[in-house]
């Protein structure tokens, strides 16, 4: 009973252990995120957050709201070749983007484009009008509509400090446009995951097409098409003081509330990494460059650099060996991790230390495939940063003839004894019953034995 209540206990331990996220925090060099107001990187294969500032904060986040609009489009499921003719109702929403100086793609009331052309046009100069655009298109032109679809897939998506007010982002917080570092990582992951959307973030430009308002054609533009777009995220262009070959995409964004805004991906040595960089002061560094690309920039350089997956364990190695009674094939069962974990290590740093912890000091057969038996968890500088199951691999199958010699080992010196008391009774009893016998056939050979010298009798 004991036993089984101990089994209880840990393995209700183990459940909750495994319940919990891989999570530890590295500091990155003094200053290298000074200039943002909040950061959120995140190692994805090893499931680890590497650093964090602020990062469930509400802010502004401008155009990274765009991410959320792009997401949508991409996940409708409408062909992106459909064509969608900007609607006139649209002009009012244009006016004012261009009144308050936001960026646009170039887009015009009465033309026609393709939805892919508003996905690049949202995403790579960061065009309002094509925002604005999707949202119609998606809201059947009513922005409400859409802005509920924004806030809904948010929500399922565990944003939690997130709430849509327009889909472009040059609403504010008093408007009812805000998000967290941490919210914008999950959406961000969400677009990472899309195929679509990362073909168009990874894009440096794109030829927007001749319609029946834009009918001229830039010098050097392929057939059908009528000028250029270019993307607002300098790190993935090579011209640029901060080009960074590692930078797959994404998003950046920009208002005076919301200061310089960059969410990007990275990819090296088959590892992948996710950025944001939120609340950036305004202003250009001595290279021109503004100061959430260099906060990226920092970023990046020293995890890529100092960090890096390490596989601490994998499923063909036993990691620990526990005695196993009544098995005749074996007598011990190899405990062997139940997933491969791969953590986040310092390149010049110790190798992650691994621990153990079993449900039982010892086993007793029958043991079947996969029995959890215990937990082992890894750990890098102290904390805990990947946890697994540890699982017998095959069947132990019990032996009778152990099982019945074990059980009756106990018992074995008094079976000693009671056969030596027996043998001695039936030694006794042999010579008794010999002695007895002899006894009779003497007496028997009396009986019928002739009479010795018998005298003759006097007449």
């Amino acid at each position: 009973m004991k036993t089984r209540l101990l089994c209880a206990v840990m393995l209700l331990a183990l459940a909750i252990g495994l319940a919990m996220p891989a999570a530890a925090q590295w500091e990155p060099p003094q200053g290298a995120a000074d200039m943002a107001q909040a950061v959120y990187l995140y190692q994805l294969d090893t499931e680890t957050l590497v650093y964090a500032k602020n990062e469930e904060e509400q802010r502004a986040p401008a155009s990274l709201t765009k991410l959320m609009t792009a997401l949508l489009l991409v996940e409708s499921g409408q062909p992106l070749d459909t064509a969608f003719t900007i609607p006139a109702g649209l002009q009012p929403e244009f006016n004012e983007i261009r009144a308050n100086y936001g960026t646009t793609a170039g887009l015009l009331c009465g033309e026609t484009v393709t939805l892919e052309d508003l996905l690049y046009g949202c995403l790579l100069p960061s065009g309002n009008d094509a925002a604005s655009a999707i949202a119609w298109y998606l809201g059947g032109g009513d922005e409400a509509a859409f802005l509920e679809q924004m806030n809904q897939r948010a929500a399922e998506l565990g944003c939690t400090g997130t709430h849509f007010s327009c889909p472009h982002g040059l609403d504010g917080i008093a408007q009812g446009n805000y998000s967290t570092a941490q919210d914008m990582f999950r959406i961000a992951r969400a677009c990472m995951e899309n195929e679509t959307l990362m073909e168009v973030m990874c894009s440096t430009d794109y030829w927007m097409p001749l319609t029946e308002l834009h009918t001229q054609a830039d010098a050097g533009a392929p057939e059908g098409k009528s000028y250029q777009i270019h993307s607002t995220a300098v790190m993935q262009n090579p011209d640029s003081p901060l080009y960074r070959d590692y930078i797959r995409g994404m998003k950046t964004g920009f208002t005076d509330e919301a200061g310089r805004c960059y969410v990007s991906a990275a990819q090296q040595g088959g590892a992948s990494w996710l950025l944001v960089v939120m609340g950036a002061q305004d202003g250009l560094a001595e290279d021109g460059v503004n100061y959430a690309f260099h906060t990226a920039a920092n970023l990046y350089d020293w995890a890529l650099e100092s960090l890096a997956p390490t596989a601490a364990v994998n499923t063909e190695t036993p990691e620990a060996q526990l005695p196993l009674r009544w098995c005749a094939e074996s007598d011990t069962v190899g405990l062997y991790a139940k997933d491969p974990l791969v953590v986040l290590a310092g390149t010049g740093a110790n190798a992650p230390e691994i621990q153990i912890e079993t449900v039982v000091d010892s086993l007793d057969a029958p043991v079947q495939a996969g029995q959890v038996l215990g937990r082992l968890t890894v750990q890098v500088n102290g904390e805990t940063v990947g946890s697994t199951e540890l699982v017998a691999l095959q069947d132990y199958e019990r032996s009778f003839r152990l099982y019945a010699l074990d059980l009756l080992r106990p018992w074995l010196p008094l079976l000693a004894a009671l056969v030596c008391v027996l043998l001695i009774v039936l030694v006794f009893l042999v010579r008794l019953f010999a002695r007895r016998a002899a006894v009779r056939r003497r007496r028997r050979a009396i009986r019928v034995a002739p009479p010795r010298n018998k005298p003759p009798q006097n007449k």
